[in-house]
């Protein structure tokens, strides 16, 4: 799947422009990192990129269609491609397997094996009868991202994933995001240096007052 920008202008009020002409193609597949100061503006290009919000101005076209000029049954047919991690994590009430296993369920699947796969690795197994509200703020990152991963998304989106991660699950989730990179699209928005996401990216991007440019 390919989402291409062009020309989005995005405001909430109608007077002060978050986004400013923003032109970026993100291809079938990669791995691509939006860089970028609080309040510059990312959270909305990934709204966008996600298809979420619709642009004040310009275009979102999806594998060559202009997505917000398709009908509802079209544009949830391609939607349901996309999977959107928040930045502050969506946790309902119940326990760890009842939040960690919604996307799939959702999807009327009854294939765990990856998700069981991902609860060991990232170290919450024991965690998953425990209520949610029991959760630290990195444990509620754990599981948004667990959740989102389990799906194998064509296109999965994350908003500032490395928040309250300590440095060993930082490495585990860059190495999974870089694999998952190799066949599906992958856009990641962080604040701050991660030298292995660095490394790994397919496209560098910085966004600032508004503005993307690609890096080097």
């Amino acid at each position: 799947m390919e989402v291409r920008l062009e020309d989005v202008w995005f405001s909430y009020d109608g007077r002060r422009y978050v986004l400013r002409s923003v032109n970026v193609e993100f291809k079938g597949r990669g791995l691509h990192v939006v860089m970028g100061p609080n309040g510059s503006g990312k959270t909305t290009l990934l709204k966008i990129v996600s298809l979420i919000y619709k642009p004040t101005r310009g275009s979102v076209v999806v594998d060559g269609r202009g997505y917000w000029d398709l009908g509802p049954g079209e544009r949830d047919s391609i939607r349901q491609h996309i999977v959107y991690v928040h930045d502050k994590p969506i946790i309902l009430r119940g326990d760890v397997w009842y939040n960690v296993s919604l996307g799939l369920r959702l999807k009327g699947s009854d294939s765990y094996d990856y998700l069981e796969e991902l609860v060991e690795r990232y170290g919450v197994s024991e965690l998953l009868r425990s209520s949610s509200r029991s959760l630290s703020a990195g444990q509620r990152r754990l599981i948004s991202i667990i959740r989102a991963l389990a799906l194998k998304p064509r296109v999965l989106v994350l908003d500032e994933p490395f928040n309250h991660l300590d440095s060993s699950r930082v490495r585990m989730l860059v190495e999974d995001l870089t694999s998952m990179a190799g066949s599906s699209l992958v856009v990641v928005a962080t604040h701050y240096m991660v030298r292995e996401l660095m490394g790994s990216a397919t496209r560098l991007y910085e966004l600032v007052d508004g503005s993307l440019r690609e890096q080097g």
